[in-house]
């Protein structure tokens, strides 16, 4: 057969033993250069690329990026020995997710080097070696930096999520319907409700009814850009309402606002204090309006920033004409000197009162008593003052009529004086003449009245006679006492009959004898006595009325 010839021709056998050699040399370059070809790549990039036997760790090629970190003679030594220091296996290895049932898998993991601390990105795959046997690739990328930064990262936002979560404020983020994806743990002492109770819900759904068109219009202001805080109140999970300051601004996403971040405070104390500082100031400017006095406030450099209407009232300007111009021009020149004299003690912290003259808007001089208070800040430096202005022209026209009437009176009291010398020297006069008349009367009775009673006493009487005659003797005796004499002149309001009926009580009388004497009622009797009790000054008494009657002062 022609195959059989070819065959059996001795030179074409020779030549076929020649050409063998060739053809095997051919393929075995043409199976060797991809795997240099795969060798030069691995060993002109920048990664770490090594590769060892998964059976005796035996390292089979490492690339010069390799060698750079872990020296240049480490082919045939272990693995584990050369990369991590160890004696033994690593514990970590993991050449079963790449051998086994997970052949031809990628394995991809990160770990942090024992040797020299660098993170690494690991990518291991088993491949087939040169010789034919699977052995383990492993390309290491150095990811350090990006670990260092992201623990970094992460150990930040450990702290920032700690001071959140410890703030008293409510941080929040919402997207731009309001729909809550986060809010911080203070919501529930401010809102009542727990973080988890609010994420998820839309804003509007804790806003006070009232509040909520003009928040929702702020919300679309601030997702526009237009960041500036927000008040409004909302409604606790109790039912109360409190008050709440937000601050927010936009997140973008791809240059598009899709949300909010913000931070929210209960404002409820400081708008209570506000309501009662608003409530206080509208009470003191009530005062202040409605006072008697006149009352301005004047800056450091004494120009009027405020005057009350009393003040605009005394001097015939309105509000608006006085504020915004300095003191001076109210007053003339003495007043001038006297306020500038009185503004540096201002400056000195001195309170005195003063007197000045201020200028109407008619030119009339108006005095007035100025009482001032300096204002100083916190830091003690004069700030003006401000004053009560009391308008004395009324008292100023008092004090001159006072004057003049002192005057007059001086010249009145001379002559009272001289008057009551006169009928001091008068009195006396009378006085000396009232004595001498009774004398001469208790002489006369003495001389020609008692001789002819004491006849009387021996002429045989009757009983009715005897004791009208004993009552004569009596009321002449007291006649010639001084008793009713110095009775009156220390009572002078005493009637007659007091003074009768006073005289019988001295001599021992009881009502119902004085009645009897006198043909009077004993309840008149007692009357008179009350009366005289009275006008005796002891009524309230326990004082004998016979008793004072009877006393020394008047004997």
């Amino acid at each position: 057969m022609p195959g059989k010839d070819r065959d059996a021709n001795p030179e074409r056998s020779a030549d076929k033993s020649k050409r063998e050699p060739v053809e095997r040399l051919k393929a075995e370059q043409t199976l060797h250069e991809p795997w240099a070809q795969l060798m030069s790549i691995f060993d002109a990039i920048d990664e770490k690329v090594y590769v060892s036997d998964p059976v005796t760790h035996e390292i089979l090629y490492v690339n010069p990026a390799k060698r750079s970190v872990f020296g240049q003679n480490i082919v045939g030594q272990k693995c584990h020995k050369a990369f991590q220091g160890l004696e033994v296996p690593c514990d970590f290895c993991n050449n079963h997710m790449i051998f086994g049932e997970n052949l031809g898998k990628t394995h991809i993991w990160e770990f942090q080097n024992r040797k020299n601390g660098n993170w690494l990105r690991c990518i291991d795959r088993a491949i087939r070696w040169s010789d034919g046997r699977m052995v383990r690739f492993e390309m290491a990328i150095n990811i350090h930096d990006r670990k260092v930064a992201e623990e970094a990262l992460r150990a930040s936002e450990q702290e920032y999520r700690s001071i959140v979560e410890n703030l008293n404020e409510v941080v929040y983020t919402a997207d731009a319907a309001g729909r809550f994806s986060y809010v911080s743990p203070a919501t529930e002492a401010i809102t009542g409700y727990t973080a988890p109770q609010i994420v998820g819900h839309f804003f509007n759904e804790f806003i006070l009814a009232e509040d909520l068109d003009p928040v929702r219009k702020r919300w679309a202001e601030v997702l526009s850009g237009q960041v500036k805080p927000t008040e409004f109140r909302i409604v606790k999970k109790s039912g109360e309402t409190v008050w709440v300051r937000t601050y927010s601004k936009p997140i973008f996403q791809d240059g598009k606002a899709v949300g909010l971040r913000g931070v929210l405070l209960d404002i409820t104390e400081y708008k209570e204090t506000e309501a009662a500082l608003r409530e206080s100031e509208r009470r003191y400017r009530v005062l202040l309006e409605t006072m008697n006095e006149g009352f301005a406030i004047a800056d450091e450099n004494g120009v009027r920033t405020y005057a009350n209407q009393r003040l605009c009232d005394m001097l015939g300007y309105k509000a608006d004409e006085i504020i915004g111009r300095p003191v001076s021009e109210f007053l003339d020149e003495e007043g001038r000197k006297v306020w500038a004299r009185e503004f540096k003690k201002r400056k000195k912290g001195d309170s005195s009162p003063y007197q000045m003259n201020l200028l109407t808007k008619d030119g009339e001089a108006l005095p007035v008593i100025i009482s001032p208070k300096p204002i100083f800040d916190e830091k003690g430096v004069f700030k003006g003052s401000y004053s009560a202005i009391t308008n004395i022209r009324d008292l100023k026209r008092t004090e001159k009529s006072l004057i003049e009437r002192e005057k007059e009176l001086k010249v009145k009291t001379t002559n009272l004086e001289e008057m009551n010398a006169a009928l001091r020297v008068l009195l006396r006069r009378m006085e000396e003449d009232r004595r001498e008349l009774e004398d001469k009367v208790r002489l006369n009775l003495e001389q020609m009245v008692q001789p002819y009673l004491e006849r009387l006493k021996g002429v045989g009487l009757s009983d009715r006679q005897r004791k009208d005659f004993e009552t004569l003797q009596a009321n002449l005796q007291e006649i010639l006492s001084p008793f009713t004499h110095n009775l009156l002149i220390d009572h002078p309001r005493l009637t007659p009959s007091e003074l009768q009926i006073a005289c019988l009580l001295r001599q021992g009388k009881t009502s119902k004898e004085i009645a009897d004497e006198l043909s009077l009622s004993s309840r008149t009797v007692e009357t008179h006595r009350r009366n005289m009790r009275t006008k005796l000054g002891i009524k309230d008494k326990k004082t004998n009325l016979r008793s004072y009657l009877l006393s020394n002062q008047y004997t």
